[in-house]
């Protein structure tokens, strides 16, 4: 069935998102890798397995567990994928993410139960997470229950509080929270992390990852529904998974399946409630959604939680800006030395001293607008901040100079743009005064263009409505950047009564200098006589 799901989607017999149109594209073409070897004995073991287990509660109890197409996609990636060389399996990590009442528990206790017992593997352990020991209750105790019809008189699985024994190959399954005291000697096969969208941090994951380097073929799976905080680490985990499918990252060790609506979509359009609810019409009805549906819209306090919840649709306080679909589309590698000799436009956001600077390059060459920005923290920052681990985790990445000391040290963004000068002919630097003066008066002594550019409602309005029109459009090229996409991430619009707009931020701990430097670097670009459009 699940050959017959991916040419069903890839037809548009099947209505699903961009996303997992992707994941089966990426099936398909794989299928053609001399590399890799697709084994049906292990998936065709895997569905078998979980068809022994028996529904307990509702219309089904009592009737055999048989998965649905999208389930055996899902199940069929992740136990069937083999490299030809070495033997092993292909995929040691999954994100997987489908809206409330599809059936997501019921899957990922069957994933457990089928590594614990029928995988092969002697000694397995299986980790069953969540962020609160009540969340990874509710998985367990499924897992029990499945147990108990496997092994009624329990001669081979034995089910305690927090642990099930099978006995045959001395492979247990344990339960862990984000919250328990003890994190640690653990030495996963598999595990399952449930409910991802609601981590207050990467705890858990980090600990399981860690856990599996003596294993052969570990895997660990993530399956969650949406949340409303993309400061965390799961939104972080899908950003990632969303880069891998748009081949903008490369992991040949990530499965991914993201059942959602695309941006375009509307999310009271029933026609599209098939894309973030697989199973509509087995486990959910058209009628329950279309119920929660208009008691968000009667009650738009309710409206962020139906959106994430039962449409699978990641939520922020405010509405973003630009959709984040249209800001990785764009996304590509831009370097500065392909454009030799042309014009470049620089915009400069000088943070605190304490705090994150972005300098945006903007070169336009064939109607395309190419966007790079460098971004420059101390180092004091990277221990103080409320953001020190997304900090340090862009050092790692090579996206952030950090500089030595409490403070910025801004003669780092000097020596980084007289380096460009050599490469592009630099027309202006746009910056805004404050906090600026002696870097300006360092600046103009090694002879930059520099121009000062208020950040006023009324400078701003013009370079941010145009940035708008090349993202939506698909002229402007912002380089591959998780900074740059995190500060894009964080802008909503502010307007006056003349409909003069600015980008702010979302909430006051969040970052969007990023787009501010873009916007500067647009903004002088805009101020040459040779730009003819017009807003």
């Amino acid at each position: 069935m699940y050959y017959e799901y991916v040419d069903k989607v890839l037809n548009g017999n099947i209505v699903v998102g961009e996303y997992i149109k992707l994941a089966c594209k990426r099936f398909k073409d794989d299928l053609q890798r001399p590399d890799l070897v697709f084994r049906e004995d292990k998936v065709d073991l895997a569905i078998q397995f979980i068809s022994t287990l028996k529904h307990y509660t509702g219309k089904h109890s009592g009737k055999p567990f048989i998965l649905e197409e999208w389930q055996q996609f899902i199940v069929a990636n992740i136990v069937g994928w083999y490299w030809k060389e070495s033997g092993t399996r292909r995929f040691t990590s999954s994100y997987i993410e489908v809206s409330r009442k599809q059936g997501k528990t019921a899957l990922a206790a069957a994933l457990c139960l089928y590594y614990l017992i029928a995988d092969g593997e002697d000694g397995a352990e299986v980790l069953l997470a969540a962020n609160s020991k009540e969340q990874a209750k509710i998985a367990f105790d499924m897992c029990s229950k499945f147990c108990k019809g496997l092994d009624p008189k329990g001669k081979y699985l034995t089910a305690y509080r927090a642990d099930i024994l099978f006995n045959l190959t001395n492979s247990k399954l344990k339960v862990l929270a984000a919250d328990d005291s003890k994190l640690d000697g653990f030495n996963a096969s598999f595990g399952l992390i449930d409910e991802y969208h609601s981590a207050a941090n990467s705890k858990v994951r980090d600990v399981i990852k860690s856990s599996m380097g003596m294993r052969e073929n570990p895997h660990l799976c993530t399956i969650t529904t949406a949340g409303f905080d993309k400061s965390l680490p799961c939104y972080q985990l899908r950003t990632v998974s969303i880069e891998i499918l748009n081949h903008l990252k490369d992991d040949d060790s990530m499965f991914i399946a993201i059942y959602c609506l695309d941006e375009s979509d509307k999310w009271d359009d029933e026609k599209n409630w098939c894309k973030c609810a697989p199973n509509l019409g087995v486990t959910v009805s058209k009628k329950y959604i279309k119920e929660q549906v208009q008691q968000a819209k009667n009650n738009p306090s309710e409206e962020v939680g139906v959106k994430t919840k039962t449409l699978n649709i990641w939520c922020d306080s405010a509405t973003v800006w630009i959709p984040e679909d249209y800001i990785v589309k764009c996304s590509n590698i831009v370097d500065l030395s392909a454009f030799k000799g042309l014009d470049c436009f620089i915009g400069v956001d000088l943070g605190a001293t304490s705090d994150l600077t972005a300098v945006a390059f903007l070169v336009v060459d064939n109607d395309k607008y190419y966007f790079k920005v460098h971004y420059y923290l101390p180092e004091a920052a990277l221990e103080e901040k409320a953001d020190k681990e997304l900090y340090k985790l862009w050092k790692r990445l090579g996206l952030l100079t950090v500089t030595p000391g409490n403070v910025t040290d801004y003669d780092y963004i000097t020596t980084d743009i007289l380096k460009y000068r050599d490469i592009v002919n630099i027309v202006s630097i746009c910056y805004d005064k404050f906090n600026a003066t002696q870097w300006a008066i360092n600046c103009t002594e090694q002879g930059l263009p520099l121009e000062e550019y208020p950040q006023t409602l009324g400078n701003f309005n013009r370079p941010t409505k145009e940035l708008e029109r090349l993202i939506l459009s698909g002229k402007a090229v912002l380089d591959n950047n998780d900074i740059t996409r995190n500060c894009f991430r964080n802008v909503v619009l502010k307007s006056d009564y003349c409909n003069n707009v600015k980008p702010t931020k979302s909430q006051d701990k969040k970052k969007i200098d990023g787009v501010i430097a873009i916007i500067q670097a647009l903004g002088g670009y805009l101020l040459t006589p040779h730009y003819s459009n017009t807003i």
